[in-house]
């Protein structure tokens, strides 16, 4: 009879010692799942939700980063945007340009009508609120469009770190924002020179 009881006793302690073990694994699961969802959630949370106009469809470049500089963002025209009108905007193409006012339509199904400048290579497309010119998207390819005097299609990316206060950035593509984060230039080099200006404005 004493036999059996101890039997029991470690039959029960047997039980209980596999039933505490089997918690502590499901607990060590959870745990595990559960960090592993944080960080899903915390890369969710840190996309970017901005929708930009200006596309970026150079490839194979091997990074992006980004800068802010008023200057070197909106201000980068030779042209003072609160105080264009057509034919300053036509003034900064050195070759000739055709203008043609352009009929779309907006998200809502409202037509506007953007001014669209070329000189066959390089394009900027200008929107009119009836109170002064802004830019909606502009590609320059090449030094035939006037930048402000500090900016060159064909400058040294050395050069061009050396005005922005930066001292070196291995990427072939430099997104430079405005202050208010409205607007963007991309800057494009290859073999260390721009290349390219792209920009456009930031919309939600």
């Amino acid at each position: 009879m004493k036999t059996y009881f101890i039997n029991n006793e470690k039959k029960l302690s047997i039980f209980r010692l596999g039933f505490v073990l089997l918690m502590l694994i499901n607990g060590v699961g959870c745990r595990s799942n559960s960090n592993r969802l944080s960080k899903q959630d915390k890369i969710g949370i840190s996309k970017p939700t901005n929708k930009i106009k200006v596309k970026k469809i150079i490839a194979g470049l091997n990074c992006d980063t980004t800068l802010i500089s008023q200057e070197f963002s909106y201000d980068a025209l030779a042209l003072d945007m609160s105080e264009a009108d057509t034919d300053k905007i036509k003034s900064l193409f050195l070759d000739k340009v055709i203008l043609k006012k352009v009929k779309e339509v907006t998200e809502e199904g409202l037509p506007y009508y953007p001014y669209d400048f070329t000189d066959g290579t390089n394009k900027i497309i200008i929107l009119n609120n009836d109170t002064s010119y802004y830019i909606k998207d502009a590609d320059i390819k090449n030094d035939q469009v006037r930048l402000n005097n500090k900016i060159s299609i064909g400058m040294e990316k050395d050069v061009f770190l050396d005005l922005l206060k930066v001292k070196s950035i291995k990427c072939d593509t430099i997104t430079v924002k405005d202050e208010e984060l409205t607007f963007e230039s991309v800057c494009i080099f290859k073999d260390a020179k721009l290349r390219q200006i792209k920009m456009g404005s930031i919309v939600e």
